[in-house]
C-alpha cells in the first residue's frame, strides 16, 4: 500500500467512525425510566402454622432469611408472618391469609394478589420518578407512596382497606376511573364489579381495631415469650441428669426455706 493509500483508509475509518457517534448521539437507545423493581420478598419472621408453596414446588414450611420469588403462594393458616421487601418495606400476613407473589413492572406494578385474608402494610415512602406500591385484590387494586395501611378480602370477594398514615388510592378492578383517596383514620369497602364506597371514619365500621405499632408488637411478644421458653428448656435438656436434680433440690430448697420465714405465704393483714 502507498503512503497515500494509506493516509486515505486512516481518514475513510475516521469519518466512518465520527459518523456511527454522530448517529448513536442522534438515536439514543431508549433506557428505561423506571426499571422493573424485584420481586422477591424475605421472610423475615412467623409463627403458627404456615404453608409455602414455590414456583414449581411442593409445599413446604418457611424459613426466616428465605427468599422468595414471584409466582409464590403463602397461606398463613393459623400463622403470622412478616415479609419483608427490597426497600425494607414490611408487611404483616395475619392467619387465615392467603397472598400471591407477583413480578411488578410497566403498567402493572402490583407486587401481590391478596386472595382472601388480611395484611397490614408499612410501605416507605417513595419520592421522585420511583413506582409507586400496588397490591391487588379480586375486586380492588390499592396504590400507595408510602403509608400504614389494612387490606382485608373476605369469602364474598368484597375487599375492605383501612387506613393509618398516608394516602391511599383504591380503585375498582376493572372499573377505569373508579378511583378514590382515602386518608388516616378512614376506610373503603370495594365489591366485585363496583366502584369503591366513600370512605368513612374507620371506627365505624372497625371499631375495634388497634394502633399498627401496638398491634404488631401484641402478636410477636408472644414470639419471643415462647423461644425464651424453649431455650430455657433446651438448657436444662442438655444438663447431665445429676446436675439436673441438683438444681431441682435447690428449687426445693429455696421454697422450703421460703416457707419457714412466711417469705412464701400469704401475710395477714395488719
Amino acid at each position: 500500500m502507498t503512503r497515500l493509500a494509506h493516509r486515505y483508509a486512516m481518514a475513510t475509518a475516521v469519518v466512518i467512525g465520527w459518523t456511527l457517534a454522530a448517529t448513536a448521539s442522534q438515536n439514543p437507545k431508549p433506557a428505561s425510566a423506571n426499571p422493573a423493581p424485584l420481586a422477591e420478598s424475605i421472610v423475615s419472621t412467623w409463627t403458627g402454622k404456615i404453608n409455602l408453596q414455590l414456583p414449581g414446588k411442593p409445599l413446604s414450611a418457611p424459613s426466616r432469611g428465605q427468599v422468595l420469588p414471584a409466582g409464590t403462594v403463602l397461606d398463613t393458616q393459623d400463622g403470622v408472618l412478616v415479609l419483608l421487601l427490597e426497600d425494607e418495606s414490611q408487611i404483616l400476613l395475619r392467619p387465615h391469609t392467603r397472598l400471591l407473589l407477583r413480578q411488578p413492572g410497566p403498567g402493572d406494578w402490583n407486587y401481590f394478589e391478596l386472595m382472601l385474608g388480611r395484611i397490614r402494610a408499612y410501605i416507605k415512602k417513595r419520592t421522585g420518578g420511583a413506582p409507586p406500591f400496588q397490591l391487588g385484590t379480586p375486586s380492588a387494586v390499592i396504590a400507595v407512596r408510602g403509608t400504614r395501611f389494612d387490606v382485608e378480602v373476605n369469602l364474598h370477594n368484597v375487599t375492605e382497606v383501612d387506613v393509618f398514615d398516608g394516602l391511599v388510592e383504591v380503585s375498582a378492578a376493572g372499573i377505569p376511573g373508579s378511583s378514590v383517596l382515602v386518608r388516616p383514620g378512614y376506610s373503603t369497602r370495594v365489591g366485585m364489579g363496583t366502584p369503591p364506597e366513600t370512605p368513612v371514619p374507620t371506627d365505624e365500621i372497625r371499631p375495634d381495631v388497634m394502633a399498627p405499632d401496638l398491634l404488631v408488637g401484641a402478636e410477636f411478644a408472644r414470639e419471643k415469650h415462647i423461644e425464651s421458653l424453649g431455650a430455657a428448656e433446651d438448657e436444662m435438656t442438655e444438663r447431665p441428669d445429676s446436675e439436673v436434680n441438683e438444681l431441682e433440690d435447690d428449687i426445693q430448697e429455696t421454697i422450703k426455706d421460703s416457707d419457714e420465714t412466711g417469705q412464701g405465704k400469704p401475710q395477714p393483714p395488719q
